[in-house]
């Protein structure tokens, strides 16, 4: 399994939690990336 290089907000976004410790990647856009990001309901983990 490779290790994943792309962008980390995507994945920040994607969970509701900032992977970089800042939080503006989630103040800016609070909802998960892609087409249907702002659309889709969040999941219960």
């Amino acid at each position: 399994m490779a290790r994943y290089t792309g962008p980390s907000w995507k994945i920040s976004r994607r969970l509701g939690l900032s992977l970089s410790g800042t939080g503006k990647e989630l103040e800016r856009r609070p909802y998960a990336p892609g087409q249907h990001g702002p659309t889709q309901r969040k999941k219960n983990l």
